[in-house]
């Protein structure tokens, strides 16, 4: 993959994403003036500002055209071509993975095929319980493929995707089922939010929760969940006490938590959880 090489880390995993997402090379036929397959992809007016974004993350590879964002006829999507199309059908190209490490990689995944879902549940004290989901819309792709593509995904990112059934396409999709799952996915994202601010309803709980509530402003709206999670700032700052000796129920005020969920914490740690959320 000499071409491929030829392009940062971010801008490999931002350019294998959108293929593997929205986007398609398309193949340069034997009566084809074309010596090369190039990249297109359509999009809509709404979501012009992301593939603007796109276009400066790969300013010498793509550009748009209308509501296209494209490419010449390159060398590298002839190169690519057999990696994503083994047999003419758009497939994972598990052989390329190993270049896809970069949280790039996730967020335009996620911004190409994927949602942010919130489901709500109304309590007897007239409070709205919000819980957020991940999906990854790709059930083009077979079960088999998303079941190693999941197992990828968790094993490099520490994540907790789980392969879910659907009514569309192969029938199959990805998605979190915890709080703490979505939570630490979104983690990734984190960095990318001032970048893309028309997407913060995506990327950022707490703006997507104030969104809810004002959609709902008779009553009261809570997050689900929210003392399970640990953010890794949070694991951080609970770390460094216990290594300095503060007391757990310092460490609870100081981090405005209940003390047996610090307890609870630890515990996970301490069986072999790391310190991921």
């Amino acid at each position: 993959m000499l071409l491929l090489n030829n392009l940062s880390s971010q801008q490999q995993a931002i350019l294998l994403a959108s293929i593997l997402g929205d986007g398609e090379i398309t193949k340069c036929y034997s009566s084809s003036r074309r010596k090369n397959n190039s990249y297109r992809e359509h999009f809509g007016e709404s979501q012009r500002f992301y593939r603007e974004w796109k276009r400066q993350q790969l300013p010498d590879l793509l550009y748009i055209r209308q509501n296209n964002l494209v490419s010449r006829s390159l060398p590298l999507f002839t190169e690519l071509y057999p990696y994503f199309y083994p047999s003419d059908q758009k497939d994972i190209p598990f052989a390329l993975l190993s270049l896809c490490n970069h949280p790039l990689f996730l967020l335009t995944l996620y911004l190409d095929d994927g949602s942010l879902i919130v489901s709500k549940r109304l309590t007897s004290k007239q409070q709205l319980i919000a819980s957020p989901t991940i999906a990854l819309y790709l059930q083009s792709f077979s079960k088999q493929s998303l079941t190693l593509l999941c197992e990828w995904l968790n094993h490099n990112f520490r994540l907790y995707f789980r392969v879910a059934k659907t009514s569309n396409g192969s029938g199959y999709f990805l998605r979190t089922t915890r709080f703490e799952d979505t939570m630490q996915f979104l983690d990734y994202l984190t960095p990318y939010v001032n970048e893309l601010p028309d997407f913060s309803y995506k990327l950022d709980w707490k703006i997507r929760l104030k969104q809810i509530q004002q959609d709902h402003p008779h009553v009261k709206v809570l997050s689900a969940m929210p003392n399970r999670y640990f953010s890794p700032l949070e694991i951080e700052q609970l770390l460094n006490d216990m290594s300095n000796e503060v007391p757990i129920s310092e460490i609870a005020q100081r981090l405005n938590r209940s003390t047996w969920s610090i307890y609870a914490k630890l515990n996970a740690i301490k069986k072999g959880h790391g310190t991921s959320p």
